[in-house]
């Protein structure tokens, strides 16, 4: 009786599905699949977005949180709008001195800025040129007004250095940070924000093939370090902020203390202070 039953099941379903009727449980499986890539196309989107933020995305969304967010935080939110209005001044200024090409970027720790080294710097040197002072002025008064700390760092191509004070390229970029964060605590900004960092020719952005590559490669990053309070030391903001690569060695400790402030990023000491200016900040 049960084999007839189950046979009748059987060529019931068979003449469903002849007369173009299909069962109701099979519609789930591609709508399921279809969902599932909604899903991760719109979390792709999301990521994409969170991380290539634009200065006025940032400040469209500090405005936003500053109207709806509760008052216990107004001061979080003034912060945030400071420095989403910093970051979208910042991309003017590099815009009206036709530098636009390099950008303001901003992410959740930082607002960060690249300066080309041709702008600042002759090649080889450590020294500002005369014509910095144009695009350092306008940038001074800027971060003036926020209080949040400043990470500085250089950067240069893989030419080796011949002759000279400096002895490597790692000498030359942090001579290059140290000479920007001397001009701007020259302004009057306070030099506890600041802390340089060295690089060497080992984050290049470009090929170091060309002429073009190397010239790209050559420059100062600027990092304003996002969402400090007001009272938190500038060194607890900087122990918060990424730190060099894995197995990185510090430079020697004459150096260390010699410049305060200074983070080396090179797999052996490379700050001598008898061969670089003796900057002091």
């Amino acid at each position: 009786m049960s084999g007839s039953e189950g046979g009748f099941r059987r060529d019931s379903r068979l003449s469903e599905m002849g007369s173009g009727e299909i069962p109701t449980s099979l519609w789930m499986v591609p709508y399921a699949d279809l969902m599932s890539n909604m899903v991760i196309l719109f979390l792709s989107l999301f990521a994409y977005s969170y991380v290539t933020r634009t200065p006025e995305y940032e400040r469209a969304v500090a405005r936003l949180e500053n109207e709806v967010a509760p008052q216990k935080q107004e001061e979080q939110k003034r912060a945030r709008l400071e420095e989403a209005q910093l970051a979208v001044d910042l991309k003017g200024l590099l815009k009206g001195l036709s530098l636009d090409e390099f950008g303001v970027r901003v992410t959740s720790k930082y607002v960060h800025l690249t300066l080309p080294t041709p702008v600042l710097f002759h090649l080889g040197s450590d020294r500002l040129s005369p014509e910095a002072a144009a695009l350092l002025n306008p940038l001074a008064r800027l971060l003036a007004r926020v209080p949040n700390p400043v990470l500085v760092e250089g950067h240069t191509d893989d030419v080796p250095i011949t002759g000279g004070r400096l002895r490597t390229n790692w000498e030359l970029s942090a001579a290059r940070s140290f000479s920007v964060i001397e001009f701007f605590a020259a302004q009057g900004l306070a030099p506890e924000r600041f802390r340089a960092r060295g690089y060497g020719e080992y984050r290049p952005v470009a090929s170091n093939d060309t002429p073009e590559g190397r010239q790209r490669n050559r420059r100062i990053e600027i990092r304003l370090v996002r969402n400090i309070e007001t009272t938190t030391a500038p060194e607890t903001a900087f122990s918060a902020a990424p730190t060099a690569a894995a197995g990185a060695a510090p430079t020697s400790t004459s150096a260390s203390e010699a410049k305060p402030g200074f983070e080396s990023e090179q797999p052996k000491p490379a700050i001598d202070p008898t061969a670089s200016r003796g900057v002091s900040l």
